[in-house]
Formats: structure tokens, C-alpha cells, sequence
């Protein structure tokens, strides 16, 4: 019991008030931080993904249109050029 009347005179006094003020505005600063810092972490998470799949969906494009090229070229009776992506006839 003698702690908690100590306790109970210390935060009642002026010094007492303050810290508890200074300590709640700190607590609710560190949690608007740590709020806004997860939200710009899941937008650049979002950013990130976003370029990955059209990376992925240019690559595919390119593939299907190599693949489109070759074809037409072996249906002509061609040679495909590797090297510079042409079609010798």
C-alpha cells in the first residue's frame, strides 16, 4: 500500500501530469508513424506487384509475337534468322 500512495501523489502532481501528457502524446505520435509507415510499405507492396505482372505480360507478348513471326516464316518455306529476327527467304 505504501507504493501505491506514492504512486497515486507522484501522478497527481504537476510533474506527475506532465509526464503522463508528454508520455500519451508520445505513445499516440508513434502509433500515427507506425500506421503511416505500414500504409506506405502495402503501396509500394501494391506498386511493386503491379510492375512485376506487366513485366510478365510483356515478356509474354514478346514471346507470342517471336512465335507468330517463326511460324509465318516456316509456313512461307523460309529460314528464320536468329540472330537478327528476320525470315530469309
Amino acid at each position: 500500500m505504501i507504493g501505491l500512495g506514492f504512486a497515486s501523489r507522484v501522478l497527481l502532481s504537476p510533474l506527475g501530469k506532465a509526464l503522463v501528457a508528454v508520455l500519451g502524446v508520445s505513445v499516440i505520435a508513434g502509433g500515427i508513424y507506425l500506421y503511416g509507415r505500414q500504409r506506405g510499405r502495402m503501396a509500394e507492396q501494391a506498386a511493386f506487384a503491379q510492375w512485376i505482372n506487366q513485366q510478365n505480360e510483356d515478356a509474354g507478348n514478346a514471346a507470342e509475337d517471336w512465335r507468330a513471326r517463326y511460324r509465318r516464316c516456316a509456313e512461307r518455306g523460309g529460314v528464320f534468322n536468329y540472330e537478327t529476327g528476320a525470315c530469309d527467304e
